[in-house]
C-alpha cells in the first residue's frame, strides 16, 4: 500500500511496503543520463538494487520501506530504508560494526533522483524521511555509498564512520566509498 507523507507544489512524497519495479525508474534514469553524458562509471545500479531488495525480502524479521518521489505519474526518486533484524555485522567486510543498539537503526540501502527530480533531496532526506524514522523510535541511519556526487549531502547530516574501495562491476575502475551514521531527531513535518 502506498501512502503520501507529504505533498510540495506538484510534488508527492511518499512510503510503500510493497516493492514496485517501476520504483527503479528514477536509477534508470541516472544510469542513462551517466551513459548520455559519458560519466559511466562500470557500476549497474539497477542490478545491485534489485539483488539488495531480493536479498533482504528473504531475510526473516527484516522489512523494507519504499520512500518515492512522485510529480503526478512519473517516478522521480526513490529511498530505500530496511529495519527490524538486522545484523550487527552487516558492514564488517569493511571493518565497521553498527555501534548504536541495533533495534534503533536502520539502513539506508538507497537514495536515487532522477534529474528532473533534483533539488528536493535534501529536503526529502533531512525533513520528511529521517523524522519519520526517529518518530518510531529509531535513532540513526547507516548507510554506505560510492557516489562521490552525495558525499556533501551525508556529509551535512552526519559523519563518516569508515572509508571503502572495491572494484567496479567489470574490474575496470576502482570505486572509493564512505560509511555514514546519520543521527535522527523527531521533528513535525514542515507545513504544507
Amino acid at each position: 500500500m502506498t501512502t503520501v507523507l507529504y505533498t510540495k507544489d506538484d510534488l508527492q512524497f511518499c512510503i510503500s511496503d510493497k516493492f514496485e519495479s517501476r520504483f527503479l525508474l528514477s536509477l534508470v534514469e541516472n544510469v542513462k543520463e551517466k551513459i548520455l553524458t559519458d560519466t559511466w562509471d562500470d557500476y549497474n545500479e539497477v542490478h545491485h538494487c534489485c539483488r539488495i531488495i531480493h536479498e533482504f525480502s528473504r531475510t526473516p524479521g527484516l522489512s523494507m520501506d519504499f520512500h518515492t518521489l512522485r510529480r503526478g505519474e512519473s517516478l522521480l526518486g526513490m529511498v530505500i530504508i530496511t529495519h527490524g533484524s538486522i545484523a550487527p555485522d552487516i558492514y564488517a567486510q569493511h571493518g565497521l560494526h553498527i555501534s548504536d543498539p541495533i533495534h534503533e537503526v536502520a539502513l539506508l540501502n538507497y537514495f536515487h533522483i532522477a534529474p528532473e527530480g533534483r533539488g528536493n533531496g535534501t529536503f526529502w532526506i533531512r525533513d520528511i524521511v529521517m523524522p519519520l524514522y526517529a518518530d518510531l523510535g529509531y535513532t540513526a541511519f547507516y548507510l554506505k555509498t560510492s557516489h562521490p556526487k552525495v558525499f556533501p549531502l551525508y556529509d551535512r547530516l552526519g559523519a563518516v564512520i569508515g572509508h571503502y574501495t572495491h572494484p567496479s562491476d567489470n574490474m575496470i575502475h576502482q570505486r572509493k566509498g564512505r560509511l555514514y551514521r546519520l543521527p535522527l531527531y523527531a521533528k513535525p513535518l514542515p507545513k504544507e
